[in-house]
């Protein structure tokens, strides 16, 4: 595989791990706020994420390229309210999905078809990703000033496994 592309996998590693603790925070936000069913639906979009970072740390073993595993930054869960903390993970889903793009980009430059074939299953996933976080602004959007509403919407988000 080209250097380049190496590189922005192996980045990208990071980032999904990256991705897992934001969500984590989100998760500890809600449970601090004792919306549980929230704080559930963060922790499996976490283990999503770390299950997509081990999906391209093993693509790159596999290819004979070492993963440089660098420090994965801190995260702040401190949100002014529901909608914030939902808002922050919808704009995290879209970068992603721009750092994907540009993975398939220096791929496709480089003529490495194999790793376009295997970042088509993450561009297929992104658009999932996206669709759930938006969806979860939209429902947030509308229900997170009334109470009642809002715990509505924490019991159906409890469901998610």
């Amino acid at each position: 595989m080209e250097k380049k592309v190496v590189k922005l996998l192996d980045e990208q590693v990071a980032k999904e791990f990256h991705s897992a603790y934001l969500y984590l925070g989100i998760a500890e936000y809600f449970s601090a706020q004792n919306l549980s069913g929230f704080a559930s639906w963060y922790k499996v979009q976490a283990e999503e994420e770390i299950e997509h970072g081990m999906k391209i740390y093993d693509y790159l073993l596999k290819n004979d390229c070492a993963v440089s595993l660098p420090a994965i930054e801190a995260v702040d869960s401190n949100y002014k309210n529901a909608l914030e903390a939902v808002k922050a993970a919808d704009k995290h889903e879209h970068y992603i999905t721009d750092e994907i793009c540009k993975i398939y980009d220096a791929a496709d430059k480089a003529k490495d078809y194999r790793t376009k074939l295997f970042l088509n299953w993450f561009i297929e996933e992104q658009e999932e990703e996206e669709e759930n976080s938006g969806d979860m602004v939209n429902k947030v959007s509308l229900l997170y000033k009334d109470p009642a509403n809002l715990y509505l919407l924490d019991k159906e988000l409890s469901k998610r496994e």
